[in-house]
């Protein structure tokens, strides 16, 4: 009995130490693992962590940056394309387009140098040009009456009457007007310059004639407003001007860089051609060598013969016209400067639907 009481007291004790041990290694694992890191090593491991995170963001904000670059081109090409076909599908309809050189009335020294057509009056001596802004291409076409007009001819008895309505013919001619106006001084615009189109019908919404308007039946388009030698009409009102697009480059040739490394920075129209608008044109308006929205014109041949003896009746031809529009993508989001948001022009054909100075052969 003695012995087995020993016994069990000698088993609880050694259990006893056994628990004490394993409690004790615990205790000791727990110590090592509450020392943790040191703050050099926090340190070090921070910065490491933010080199790799700036370097993961400045990757980042690249791909976001070009994307939102390529966007901005892409876009604003787009803007051009829509322009341009804009533009052509109102050329298509046009009667009579003025050459750079008849608008002017002064002839470019040029591969294409030509005589100026005597009866051309200088369009823009009499015509309203908005600020900051040059004319580029000017034509005459052919637009309905307002509902106004045809009520009034409803009840018009003799149509020929003297300052009557077109009343047969249901349309009549309008001046249209392109100018490129640069945008430095008008914060509604973020490009660098936009495209404006201005008209001036024959008659207004309500019916009534417009002020400065003169048929140019009686004057010849290439005389217009000038009849007899004297002007009748002209004018200086800008109700007819709203802007077509924006985002167009508005620079001198001579300071597009891509141009002048690739030395294309030249603009030259192909034979038989004139540049609208003319040299003397962007000078006059202080836009020397802006050669971003321009057209070729398809000019007559007696003229480029330069044969006073021609007849007219040989002038008679449908106009063709090359049209060219470079936008300029900055201030769009992505683009800081003129030379990111550089394109290549865009450029289309046109045959007008008119026939310029058309007067029947004699038999």
């Amino acid at each position: 009995m003695i012995f087995r009481s020993y016994l069990r007291r000698s088993l609880r004790a050694k259990t006893l130490l056994n628990l004490m041990a394993t409690l004790g290694q615990i205790r000791r694992r727990t110590r090592s693992l509450d020392r943790g890191f040191t703050l050099t090593e926090i340190l070090v491991a921070t910065i490491i962590g933010a080199l790799i995170v700036s370097g993961l963001l400045g990757v980042m904000v690249e791909l976001l940056t070009s994307d939102a670059r390529e966007a901005a081109r892409n876009e604003t090409q787009r803007e051009m394309q829509l322009a341009l076909d804009y533009i052509s599908t109102d050329l298509r309809e046009a009667v009579y387009v003025y050459d750079g050189d008849c608008m002017a009335k002064v002839a470019s020294e040029s591969s294409n140098a030509k005589l100026v057509d005597e009866k051309c009056s200088g369009l823009f001596d009499y015509m309203f040009v908005p600020p900051n802004s040059t004319p580029v291409l000017a034509f005459w076409k052919l637009d309905d009456l307002p509902e106004k007009v045809k009520e009034l001819c409803a009840g018009l008895n003799d149509v020929d009457e003297d300052g009557a309505p077109p009343c047969i013919s249901g349309r009549a001619y309008t001046l249209v007007v392109y100018y490129l106006t640069r945008n430095d001084d008008d914060p509604t615009w973020a490009g660098k310059a936009r495209i404006q189109r201005f008209t001036l019908p024959r008659f207004n919404s309500q019916g009534l004639e417009v002020t400065g308007y003169v048929n140019p039946v009686q004057s010849g388009f290439e005389a217009w407003p000038v009849v007899d030698g004297t002007p009748q009409g002209g004018t200086q009102n800008s109700s007819g001007l709203v802007t077509l697009v924006d985002f167009v480059d508005s620079r001198p040739m001579s300071e597009i860089e891509e141009l002048n490394e690739e030395e294309t920075a030249s603009v030259d129209c192909p034979d038989k051609y004139a540049k609208t608008p003319s040299d003397a044109t962007l000078d006059r308006f202080g836009f020397t060598g802006v050669r971003n929205f321009y057209a070729c014109i398809r000019i007559p041949d007696p003229l480029l013969e330069q044969d006073p003896s021609a007849s007219e009746e040989v002038t008679s031809f449908n106009q063709k016209v090359i049209l060219f529009i470079r936008g300029n993508a900055v201030g769009k989001p992505g683009i800081q400067s003129a030379n990111e948001g550089f394109m290549p022009a865009i450029q289309t054909q046109v045959l007008n639907r008119g026939v310029a100075n058309k007067v029947p052969k004699s038999q």
